[in-house]
């Protein structure tokens, strides 16, 4: 006999599947009236059903669909779309089969109209579920969620206002031409664990002749979760196995997964390119910081190699990891029994149920200083989980060595397969330093932008008041704090370097020093101090620098006002030639002062006229087209970001509703 060229824990996993539900089933008992059954008991026993209840859209099918993913306020579509694949492909925040999978359901149009489809949602109102992307496309979706009026209210407003269908249990007896849209709202709707026997008999009657699609996708937090999944695989395994009903999940990325090679390979040499700050983080803490993600392969009798990433969380607590196991032993025995599978990972994501945590929260927004960690929106989400669902019915999987190889294709995993460091390592130090950054960093950059603001305000003060008084005000009206705050600025290159400040490091330091050595110029020529390029400058260095700090003082706090965030990327448009007009003509009024200073054998003057003058000739253009073009992307970053906070106040409104 030919040893098996795969472990024990793979050529097994339907076994293990098989134990581990069946283990669940024998030991949850199912109470009503008292009455303590067995689960499978209960659902013999109980035999009654639901009315039901169907809304149809009242938005026309347009004539074709096209996938849309709403990301960081704006919606990508085809060619914009396929860029930011990419992107996440380079970065490491997909693997490459998840991103073809998207790439192709966006370019097959047919794949998205689903007026035949029919999809049956386990948690319809779920924050990561496909429900709003798939009636936006038409689908007809069988909807189970709480019976709860204000839910339903919400969910029914969504149907009418697609293209799509909603058909939903009702309560037993209730007729819906009976009653009144607020009196459908309290009819409607179900609980998953009290109801289950009930909620499994109307499934299984349903749309007899239509094939269904049935999801998971019911979250309820602590010890209510692993009762809330095992009632949804009691329904999915009557549907997959009576109705031949396609199984869907979103499984979660904070877990132990078969990996690629090449994501393995990244986590490798991530952890070699890491920043000193995290590798201190490492030996300090002795490893429990800063973990390492690449774990040693897992050798098979074939002489292959298997890769795993445990990014396991232990503080989610033992009833989620219950909880999502389940679904994964679903999932592999759906696949043995020749359903078609689709459980994809899916990325951590901002959803209310996840921050309302503050620690999560404050974790999320400190993951990217680990790269390739991205944590989107539960819009972006939603819809590129929709897509790899779409995907996987048109392409199922073509067969696996082992049931467990059912994760490893189509991950969005957020980047948790290819940093450096274990997710359960980095927790508490993403949590750390998003209160470095909050009250260390931004503390000391409101300071110093602050003073800045104050010391180039009080430049611009004395300077007004010199040229009042005389119309050949002398450079040493405001030649102190000028001298102070353009020094104070040989800090920013290192703000640069320590990744203080988003900003690149060469182009800051070189603006810097050439802005020092005017002002170190000026102060070695006296007798220049009344001229009027050198009052030109210092107004254009002033008046930009003042609402520059400025406007970089409020950001700390708060998003600046719209006009202010107008100066502060338009005000260059006119500064920028004029200051630079005062520096050349000031540099030219000093040649004479230059000619006889050498610098490394060479005249000053020399240098100035075959460096510096090309380089300002070169140069100057080269920056001016930049900055109008990080102008224009400023300003409509920032309209983003209004659209984006608007649409993020409607769905917390309509979260705190639920």
């Amino acid at each position: 006999m030919h040893p098996s060229p795969l472990p024990l824990f793979l050529r097994h996993a339907p076994q293990v599947a098989r134990a581990g539900v069946a283990f669940m089933y024998d030991h949850f008992d199912f109470v009503r009236d008292g009455r303590t059954y067995k689960l499978r008991d209960a659902l013999s026993t109980f035999t009654g059903s639901f009315s039901t209840g169907f809304i149809r859209g009242s938005k026309p099918k347009p004539a074709s669909f096209e996938l849309e993913v709403p990301y960081e306020g704006r919606v990508l579509t085809a060619d914009a779309l396929h860029v930011q694949l990419d992107r996440w492909v380079r970065r490491g925040v997909v693997e490459l089969s998840c991103a073809a999978a998207i790439g192709q359901v966006a370019q097959t149009p047919a794949w998205l109209d689903l007026s035949d489809r029919y999809f049956v949602l386990l948690g319809a109102s779920a924050a990561m579920g496909p429900l709003s992307v798939l009636l936006s496309l038409g689908a007809n979706v069988i909807a189970v969620d709480l019976d709860q009026p204000r839910l339903w209210r919400r969910l029914i407003a969504q149907a009418q206002a697609s293209c799509g269908t909603l058909t939903f249990p009702l309560a037993p007896g209730a007729q819906q031409h009976t009653l009144s849209h607020d009196e459908l709202c309290a009819a409607a709707g179900c609980n998953l664990c009290t109801h289950l026997p009930e909620l499994r008999h109307w499934l299984l009657q349903l749309h007899p002749h239509q094939p269904l699609c049935v999801g998971g996708y019911a979250y309820v937090p602590g010890e209510y979760f692993p009762r809330v999944a095992l009632a949804m695989d009691v329904l999915i395994e009557a549907l997959s196995e009576q109705r031949a009903a396609a199984v869907a999940f979103l499984c979660t990325p904070t877990d132990c997964h078969l990996i690629p090679a090449a994501a393995h390979a990244a986590a490798e040499e991530a952890r070699r390119r890491a920043p000193w700050w995290q590798l201190a983080a490492a030996w300090a803490s002795g490893g429990r910081l800063c973990a390492p993600n690449a774990r040693a392969p897992v050798a098979t009798a074939a002489g292959g190699r298997l890769y795993v990433c445990d990014a396991l969380v232990i503080a989610q607590g033992p009833n989620y990891a219950l909880a999502k196991r389940l679904q994964h032993w679903r999932a592999v025995l759906a696949h043995a029994s020749g359903c078609l599978v689709s459980s994809n990972i899916a990325p951590s994501t901002r959803t209310a149920s996840v921050t309302q945590n503050r620690h999560f929260a404050h974790a999320y927004d400190a993951l990217p200083a680990f790269p390739p960690y991205e944590v989107p929106h539960p819009e972006t989400s939603n819809a590129v989980m929709a897509a790899l669902l779409l995907h996987d019915l048109h392409t199922p999987h073509p067969p696996l060595a082992s049931p467990l190889l059912l994760f490893a294709r189509g991950a969005f995993h957020g980047g948790a397969w290819r940093c450096a460091w274990r997710f359960d390592s980095i927790g508490a130090l993403a949590v750390a330093l998003y209160y470095w950054r909050t009250y260390v960093v931004r503390g000391y950059l409101l300071a110093y932008n602050a003073l800045q603001a104050a010391g180039w305000g009080a430049v611009l003060l004395r300077l007004a008041a010199a040229l009042a008084a005389s119309a050949h005000a002398s450079w040493w009206e405001c030649a102190w704090p000028l001298f102070a705050v353009q020094n104070a600025a040989l800090l920013e290159p290192i703000h640069a370097a320590l990744h203080v400040v988003r900003a690149p490091l060469l182009p800051t330091a070189l603006q810097v020093a050439s802005r020092v050595g005017i002002v170190h110029l000026v102060a070695a020529t006296p007798e220049l101090h009344s001229t009027w390029p050198l009052l030109l400058l210092a107004l254009a260095w002033g008046l930009t620098e003042v609402v520059r700090y400025s406007w970089y003082a409020i950001n700390t706090l708060t998003t600046p006002a719209r006009p202010h965030s107008w100066l502060r990327y338009s005000t260059f448009i006119v500064l920028y030639p004029l200051g630079v007009a005062g520096e050349l003509l000031y540099v030219y009024s000093a040649l004479d002062h230059l000619e006889g200073v050498p610098v490394l054998g060479v005249r000053a003057s020399t240098i100035v006229w075959c460096a510096v003058y090309p380089s300002y000739a070169v140069g100057l253009p080269i920056l001016y087209v930049h900055m109008l073009r990080q102008r224009a992307k400023a300003l409509s970053q920032r309209a983003r970001t209004i659209f984006t906070a608007a649409s993020k106040e409607h769905v917390h409104s309509a979260d705190k509703e639920v």
